[in-house]
């Protein structure tokens, strides 16, 4: 891993360049489940954090959080290029018990699984954040329970392949989870009838999800050439998304700094490759 929080509160991890490991990009709290944990208020902020995994182990993420971290907050990073052997390519990952979260302000895209899963937790929120181009979905959920899983609102889904929301271990699970899902604009490239679970957009919306969500071309610059800046802000300002920088995130300083922190044409050759040659194509 990258940086590692096991048991600490009021830390910020902030405008560092993360890449060519194995495993999470950074992890923050160490209690599994509910009981009390330690881990409170710690800030993960205009972080870069990019080409991981190498295909090589499962279960892991940009940004991996563990347990209650009430006051804890993860924004404006960008993740990308997240790959795992098996499960588990995610780019923010809440695991097991992980509570009070924000997530918010956050480009993530090229992830083997998903941009964004949550096992199991409570009352965290994802809101404002950018998920593109992740493989086999861009949302997905394990575990529902009966108090609040997550809010996952005005966040914008741009897809052009696998699913908008996927399930994991638990049939039915976004069915019978307790989330508050809306004001969020979906698009996928292959199509303007897009499926959510299974279901057609009107079809998810009776199951009480995205009553005020769109189906709309978001209108990025050049999403093909990863610029998710804006042409035009008419669709994003009808879900209430506020327009972010992500260019801003990782090292910050003269060129001859920010020139350290970029990978080498040649590893990132090499990072692709090890993809295809490593990754479980049975999942």
């Amino acid at each position: 891993m990258g940086v590692v929080i096991f048991h600490g509160s009021d830390n910020e991890i902030t405008h560092n360049d993360i890449a060519d490991f194995r495993n999470s990009g950074i992890s923050a709290g160490w209690v599994w489940g509910y009981a009390y944990s330690p881990s409170k208020r710690n800030k993960i902020a205009f972080n870069h954090i990019h080409h991981l995994g190498w295909g090589e182990l499962s279960d892991m993420g940009g940004v991996y959080t563990l347990g209650a971290s009430e006051g804890t907050v993860v924004t404006n990073n960008l993740i990308h290029d997240i790959y795992s052997f098996e499960y588990g390519g995610w780019g923010l990952y809440t695991d097991e018990g992980s509570a009070g979260i924000v997530m918010e302000n956050n480009l993530v895209y090229h992830c083997k699984d998903a941009g964004f899963n949550q096992h199991y937790g409570k009352e965290n929120i994802l809101r404002n954040n950018i998920l593109a181009f992740n493989e086999k979905t861009q949302v997905s959920l394990a575990r529902p329970e009966a108090h609040q899983s997550f809010s996952f609102t005005n966040n914008i889904l741009y897809s052009d392949k696998g699913d908008l929301f996927q399930e994991r271990y638990v049939k039915d699970s976004w069915i019978k989870a307790v989330t508050d899902v809306d004001f969020n604009c979906f698009w996928d490239l292959r199509t303007t009838d897009p499926v959510f679970y299974g279901m057609n957009f009107k079809e998810w919306q009776k199951k009480g999800k995205d009553q005020h969500s769109i189906v709309a071309d978001p209108l990025f610059v050049d999403p093909q050439s990863l610029d998710f800046h804006f042409k035009n802000l008419k669709v994003a300002q009808k879900i209430g998304f506020k327009p972010f920088e992500y260019t801003t995130a990782g090292v910050y300083g003269d060129m001859d700094w920010k020139n350290l922190a970029k990978l080498e044409p040649g590893l990132i050759k090499k990072f692709d490759e090890a993809v295809l040659r490593n990754s479980y194509k049975g999942q």
